[in-house]
Formats: C-alpha cells, sequence, structure tokens
C-alpha cells in the first residue's frame, strides 16, 4: 500500500505545481464574477459563493504547499485530492443558480462555466488519472445534475443534452489519454536528455583527468631532457597517448554527425589479426597474462573491407581484455561462417572479473564506463567499446558482449568477409625517390610549434626544409624557387590552404609541385575539398612520422 500512495504523490507532483500556477487565474474569474454580480440585479447569490469559493481555494492551496515542503509526501496526497474534490465541488455549485434564473443564456451560461472549468482542471492535471478524476468528475456531475435541480427533468430536449454530456465525456477522456502519452514521452525524453548531460559533465571532468596525465609527463620528460636528455621516451609515451585520446574523441564527433565512412580496400586480413595479437602479447606478458590465438589458419587471406576500422575494434577489444585481466589467459578465437554469406566472427575471452547485467546494458554507450570505479582503477575514456560497435555496423558487422562460461568477459565481433583479391607486386623501384640531393620541402603553417614539429620530422628524413607561417609568404617564396614538396595546412587565418594551393596550380614555377595537406578535418567531404583545389595527398593532425612518410615518398 506504501508503495501505491508513493507513486501517487509522484505522479501528482506536476499537476500539484500546475494547480499552484492557476490560482492565480481562478481568482481572477471568480473577482469578475463578484463584480458582475454587484452590478446586475438578480445575481445576489453570487457574493456569499465567492467568499465560500475563496475559502476554499485557501484551503487549497495551503495542501499543497504542505504537500510540495513535504519530505514524506505519501501522507497527504489523499488531503489534496479531498481538496481538490471541494474546489471543483464549490465552483460547480454555481452552476446550478445560474441555470435556474429560467433564461437561455443563463442555462448556457452554466454550461460554459462548467465546461471552462473542465477545461483548466484537464490542463491543470499534468497527465495524472487521480488529479484529473477529483477535479472533473464533481462538475461531469454538475452537468447532469444541474438541468434536473434548475426544474428541466421534463423539456423533451432532455435526452439529447444527455447524450451530449456523454460524447463530451468520451472526447474528455480521449484528449486527457493524448495528453497523459504525450507528457510521459516529454518527461522520458527530458529525463534522457538530462542523464546523457549529466554522462557528458561527466565525461568532460574524466577526459581533463585522463589529459593531466601525459601532459604532467610531457612537462617533466621536457625538463628532464633540458637535464640530461633521458625524457625523450616520455615525452613520447605522452605523445601517443593523447593522440589515441584526440582520434576517439573525433571518431565520436564523426559518428555523431553522421560523417563517419569506413574504405573497401582488399587487404590480408589472416596477416592482419596475426599481426594484432602479436602486438599486444608484450603487453600481456608484462603482466603475466597469457594471450592465445586460435583459429587463425582458417581465415580466408584475402577480403575486401577496411583493415584500418577492423585493427581499431580489433585493439580497443584486446586492449581491454589485457587491461581487466589480472591474471589467466586472454583467447581470440576466429571462426568463419560460410551461410547464407561468408561472415568472419572473431572472439575475445578473458578470464577478468565479468560483467553485471547492468554492466553489458550500458558497455556500449558514449560516455560512460562499466562502472563509477573503472576510470579510477584502469582509466581511459569509456569511449572504445561505444566506437567499435558504430565502426562494426558501418562495416556491416555486429559487436556484442557477453558473460563467459566459467568466469570472464566475451566480445564477439563479427564481420562480413567478401572475397577479395591479391593486390599486384609494385615494381621493384617503384617507391623509391633516386635523387642527387635532399628534396627541397616548403611548410606553410600559422603555428611555430608546427612548423617546428614538421621541420624536425623531414630533417629525420634527410630533407631540406623552408617554412612559411601564412600563405602569402608561402606564394612569394614560391614564386622564386621550386619546390619538391609543399605541405600545406588547410586552416589558416586570411588566405587559407585550399586558396593557396589554387593559386599555386596558376603559377608558374610550382604549378606540378605535390602539395599534401596538413589537416585534422579528415572527413570524406573535406578531402574531396582539398583535391578539388589541386592537392595531392594529405596527412592527420597531429602527424605521425611513418604517415608522413609514405604521402611524401611512398
Amino acid at each position: 500500500m506504501s508503495a501505491f500512495w508513493g507513486n501517487l504523490a509522484v505522479a501528482y507532483r506536476p499537476a500539484a505545481i500546475s494547480r499552484r500556477k492557476q490560482v492565480p487565474l481562478r481568482l481572477f474569474v471568480v473577482l469578475v464574477l463578484a463584480a458582475l454580480a454587484l452590478a446586475k440585479p438578480g445575481l445576489e447569490f453570487v457574493l456569499p459563493w465567492s467568499t465560500l469559493y475563496v475559502l476554499a481555494q485557501v484551503a487549497e492551496v495551503l495542501a499543497l504547499n504542505h504537500f510540495l515542503k513535504s519530505a514524506d509526501p505519501r501522507r497527504i496526497v489523499a488531503l489534496n485530492l479531498v481538496a481538490d474534490i471541494a474546489l471543483a465541488l464549490v465552483f460547480g455549485w454555481l452552476a446550478i443558480p445560474v441555470w435556474a434564473t429560467g433564461t437561455p443564456v443563463g442555462a448556457a451560461g452554466a454550461i460554459l462555466l462548467l465546461s471552462g472549468s473542465i477545461i483548466t482542471a484537464l490542463m491543470g492535471a499534468q497527465g495524472c488519472l487521480a488529479a484529473f478524476a477529483a477535479a472533473v468528475t464533481p462538475h461531469v456531475s454538475y452537468l447532469v445534475v444541474t438541468p434536473l435541480v434548475a426544474g428541466a427533468a421534463h423539456d423533451p430536449i432532455w435526452p439529447f443534452f444527455l447524450a451530449g454530456v456523454g460524447l463530451f465525456c468520451l472526447t474528455l477522456s480521449m484528449v486527457f489519454l493524448w495528453s497523459q502519452r504525450t507528457l510521459a514521452a516529454e518527461r522520458a525524453a527530458r529525463r534522457a536528455a538530462e542523464a546523457q548531460t549529466a554522462a557528458k559533465s561527466a565525461f568532460i571532468a574524466m577526459v581533463s583527468h585522463e589529459l593531466r596525465t601525459p601532459i604532467n609527463a610531457i612537462l617533466n620528460g621536457a625538463e628532464a631532457l633540458e637535464r640530461d636528455k633521458s625524457g625523450a621516451s616520455l615525452i613520447a609515451d605522452a605523445g601517443a597517448m593523447m593522440r589515441t585520446l584526440l582520434n576517439d574523441l573525433l571518431d565520436l564527433s564523426k559518428i555523431e554527425a553522421g560523417r563517419m565512412g569506413v574504405e573497401i580496400v582488399d587487404h590480408d586480413l589472416r596477416a592482419l589479426v596475426g599481426d594484432t595479437v602479436g602486438f599486444w602479447r608484450t603487453a600481456a606478458e608484462a603482466k603475466g597474462v597469457c594471450l592465445v590465438l586460435t583459429g587463425a589458419e582458417d581465415l580466408p587471406q584475402w577480403v575486401r573491407g577496411d583493415p584500418m576500422r577492423v585493427r581499431q575494434v580489433l585493439n580497443n577489444l584486446l586492449s581491454n581484455a589485457i587491461k581487466f585481466t589480472a591474471e589467466g589467459a586472454v583467447t581470440v578465437s576466429v571462426r568463419v561462417d560460410s551461410q547464407p554469406s561468408r561472415m568472419v566472427s572473431i572472439e575475445v575471452r578473458d578470464t577478468g572479473p565479468g560483467l553485471g547485467e547492468d554492466q553489458i546494458e550500458r558497455l556500449f554507450s558514449p560516455y560512460e564506463q562499466a562502472g563509477t570505479d573503472t576510470a579510477r582503477s584502469f582509466g581511459g575514456t569509456g569511449l572504445g567499446l561505444s566506437i567499435s560497435r558504430d565502426l562494426t555496423r558501418l562495416m556491416g558487422g555486429e559487436l556484442s558482449a557477453a558473460n563467459a562460461e566459467g568466469g570472464g568477459a566475451r566480445f564477439t565481433l563479427r564481420l562480413p568477409a567478401p572475397q577479395g583479391a591479391e593486390p599486384p607486386a609494385p615494381e621493384p623501384d617503384e617507391a623509391l625517390m633516386v635523387r642527387n640531393e635532399a628534396p627541397l620541402i616548403l611548410v606553410v603553417d600559422d603555428h611555430d610549434i608546427n612548423r617546428r614539429a614538421l621541420r624536425q620530422m623531414l630533417e629525420a628524413f634527410g630533407a631540406r626544409v623552408e617554412t612559411a607561417d601564412d600563405a602569402l609568404t608561402a606564394l612569394a617564396l614560391a614564386e622564386r624557387r621550386v619546390f619538391d614538396a609543399i605541405l600545406m595546412d588547410v586552416r589558416m587565418p586570411g588566405v587559407d590552404g585550399l586558396e593557396a594551393t589554387r593559386r599555386l596550380r596558376a603559377s608558374r614555377a610550382n604549378r606540378a609541385t605535390p602539395v599534401i595537406a596538413v589537416t585534422g578535418a579528415v572527413s570524406p567531404g573535406e578531402v574531396e575539398a582539398c583535391r578539388e583545389a589541386g592537392m595531392t595527398g594529405w596527412v592527420e593532425k597531429p602527424v605521425n612520422a611513418k604517415d608522413l612518410y609514405a604521402a611524401l615518398f611512398g
């Protein structure tokens, strides 16, 4: 019984707030009626009624305030419903003497008073059936009783009037049910939005915490470099951590904006899975965890798909499995299903703590992790699995999670594996750049740190480097000498990289020079814009040395 009153109190609260907001409107109506009574003889009965109504309204306001401020409103919700009924009884009584005036306008006025009060009660109920019934039932009763009390029982139109009341009640019920469903949907959407906002706020706080770790490492590594040159690996590891976090954020942003795409190319799936598992074997052994791959020999070798995204998903699954496994083994099992079309199943099973039912439900939700203490114990953003499932679905597959028999968690990645073709072997000298002197490369970027970082990488490749801090300076340099390649920042103040490339293509000295876009925006539309401007390739910020080398010399 306590649960019933508790649920009723929760449902009644929006109605209580709404009814309290309606109090000024109700008092205004009563004031207008009282003023009419003073101005029009024969309506003296309105004045004592007004006094009684004000008293009933005060009683309802006291009950509403008590309910809204109470720590345990279950005990007093019934009192509020009684106050609502009493107020409706007092207001509806006015219809009887108004109808009894004996004029057609009096009867119509009585009906309008009751109908208006019923509509107001419908609005104030806010989808609460108890509040609606308490406020409306007395008025509907008055609709039926008033003609009888006022002497219209033998009116030949009475049966038609009664039928009209029935139709009115049916319509009223339908409108209430519609409003109830609409309000319930609106409240559910609001709760979901508030929960999502709260999750995002927690996520932002967590990301800021995660960023402090690599930033602290970078600062300490820089100090160590100044002292004794021992901080290089610390800075490299911190940079890799920040790059991973940034890539996760960018991937999530693209997925939520509907701009994430996948590539369809021929690739060696057997080698991809083997290499990825091999990459994580060192991390597993460092924790004393055995990493096992079974069934790889049954994998098709050449398939069509997106090797980069498959590797990204598999990396996430292996990273999580090793992170949450304190002892035992992580097993990667591969199976191929040929019916109705060829599908590859890659199962990653660990011997960690496993997953609760509530954890499985929110495991693939962005901004959330498996538990409140996960970030404290293991770190991470909680984005990996959400991004992995979205990427898997973009590739036409599915990613699922369950508890493994005997303990631990089991993640199953299913992907289509259409037949691919082995790419032709490259010519022996196809990827070689044969030169008598080091290539001359122009770096165009408005940020000094980016120019310095690119210069260091290029000089490590054996290239000669010139730099420009804006597009106009770069164009002036390009008029005086021919470069072997130009690295062009896309987004710069004033003349951007796209316009600068268009002008280069219209010039004489560097019309055919390769221009490589250096950009943090790599959506298909943005890459196409670079190509249309005349750029011949692109590398993504933050720039990876291998990607840069491949774009220039590959």
